[in-house]
C-alpha cells in the first residue's frame, strides 16, 4: 500500500468495501459515482484536488477496479486489510496516527472532520451515502465543536445584546394581579 487507497478513503468517505468495489467507469469528469452497498443509496463524490492528484500518482495497472494490488487485481477485502495493517503500524511508530484507526475509522475521521468544519448532518450522510440522518450523528460524534460552539456563543451574545436595547421596560407590572380571597 502506498497510501493511494488511504488516501482515497480519507478523501470520499467511502466505507472500505465500497472504495475496493469501485470501478474505473464510475469515474465521470471529476465525479466518482456509486451506489453504498450496505444502503443502496446512490452516492456522487466530488474527486477534489488531493485525491484528484493521488489517482495521477497510482499504480498503473490493467483491472477494472480501481483500486489495485501490487499485482494488478482487484483487492480482496482480507488482502487490503492485511497489508493496511502494516501499512498503519508504520504510521502508528511514527506517531502519524493514534494506535487502533481502522479502515472503517477513517471513515469516522471524514465525518468527524465535516461535523467540526460546521456542515450538517443531511450534508454528511448524503456524502457518506446514509438515508437517515442517525448515522451520520454516529460517524461524526466524537467531533470537537469546542470552536463551533464558541460561535455560536458569540452569536447568542450579540443576539441577546440587540434584543435588550430594543425591549423597553415597562413601569407597569406584565404579572396577573392575584386575585382575593372570597370572604
Amino acid at each position: 500500500m502506498d497510501g493511494f487507497e488511504k488516501l482515497a478513503l480519507m478523501n470520499t468517505g467511502l466505507d472500505p468495501s465500497d472504495a475496493l468495489n469501485l470501478q474505473r467507469d464510475q469515474i465521470d469528469g471529476e465525479t466518482i459515482w456509486g451506489v453504498r452497498g450496505k444502503t443502496g443509496v446512490e452516492v456522487a463524490i466530488p474527486i477534489g484536488p488531493t485525491l484528484h492528484a493521488a489517482l495521477k500518482q497510482s499504480p498503473q495497472h490493467d483491472a477494472p477496479a480501481l483500486l489495485a494490488n501490487s499485482r494488478g487485481e482487484q483487492w480482496t477485502y482480507n488482502g487490503f486489510s492485511t497489508v493496511w495493517h502494516r501499512f498503519k503500524t508504520g504510521l502508528e511508530a511514527e506517531g502519524l496516527i493514534h494506535p487502533g484507526l481502522t479502515l472503517k475509522g477513517l471513515r469516522h475521521t471524514v465525518a468527524t472532520t465535516l461535523r467540526e468544519a460546521g456542515l450538517d448532518e443531511r450534508r454528511i450522510a448524503d456524502l457518506l451515502g446514509q438515508e437517515t440522518l442517525s448515522m451520520a450523528r454516529h460517524y461524526s460524534r466524537s467531533a470537537n465543536l469546542a470552536a463551533k460552539n464558541r460561535e455560536t456563543m458569540a452569536t447568542l451574545e450579540t443576539e441577546n445584546a440587540r434584543r435588550a436595547q430594543i425591549v423597553k421596560p415597562s413601569a407597569k407590572s406584565v404579572k396577573p394581579e392575584p386575585k382575593k380571597k372570597s370572604e
